[in-house]
């Protein structure tokens, strides 16, 4: 399946996903044509664009295709789990090794979060639409249009995941023992009012999501465990930036 990207998977390609940020009105609320004039006004990119491209013409496709190729080159250094899986035997606690089985089996985990990447690439419901209320979610719906897709997000890589809270696609878990306590009870139910019992279009959560029977301390073992999946903290330097 090929990659797809946000929660929704509007995006087919990270080139897609570069106008995402700078178009959406609640984060840089521009527009690539005038982002694109801005740039091609600064002389001192110039040299950048013939260095990268051969010439100085500044284009929309260049722009995404720089800052796409930027993101490619953005890989996680080897993590506590992977250097465990290269053979390091001591490269995790006795708690941090029982949350990886209790991730591999009782919590069911790895159904959804799996591959090296620890995701399907695929869209699931977990209960959380918040169906016909304020703050509804179609999700993967608003995409395709197909009944069956609404309330499905994206599974999420879970490297890095520690660093990258709150959680879920509306940010709903502010901790990640929150989210494994969620799961632990079966997620959220979403049941039908009196005028939705025949609305195709009402959510139905994936048959995986169940109750776990989590004790407190395999919830927090398994917490541990996730924080295996981060590497260290690397802060990159910001470039200097041609401003005429």
């Amino acid at each position: 399946m090929p990659e797809l990207f946000f929660w929704d998977g509007r995006a087919a390609t990270l080139e897609e996903q570069v106008k995402g940020p700078i178009e959406n009105p609640v984060e840089m609320n521009f527009h690539m044509s005038l982002a694109t004039k801005n740039i091609k006004d600064i002389k001192g990119y110039k040299p950048f664009f013939v260095k990268a491209f051969g010439n100085e013409e500044v284009t929309e496709e260049k722009i995404t295709k720089a800052i796409a190729t930027f993101e490619r080159s953005l890989k996680s250094p080897p993590s506590q789990f992977d250097q465990l899986v290269s053979g390091k035997k001591d490269a995790l606690t006795d708690s941090e090794l029982n949350g990886l089985h209790l991730f591999r089996t009782k919590a069911n985990c790895i159904n959804c979060h799996n591959t090296p990447y620890f995701s399907d690439q695929k869209f699931h419901n977990l209960g959380l639409t918040h169906y016909g209320k304020k703050y509804q979610d179609l999700g993967r719906y608003l995409v395709t249009q197909k009944n069956e897709d609404v309330g499905r997000f994206k599974t999420p890589t879970l490297r890095e995941v520690s660093g990258n809270k709150p959680y879920m696609h509306n940010g709903l878990f502010p901790e990640l023992a929150n989210v494994i306590m969620m799961y632990n009870a079966g997620m959220g139910q979403e049941i039908p009012e009196g005028h939705q019992i025949n609305d195709p279009k009402f959510p139905h959560k994936s048959a995986m999501i169940e109750r776990l029977n989590l004790t407190d301390e395999e919830v927090f073992d398994i917490v541990a465990f996730l924080k295996t999946l981060n590497s260290y903290k690397y802060k990159m330097p910001p470039p200097v930036l041609p401003k005429s």
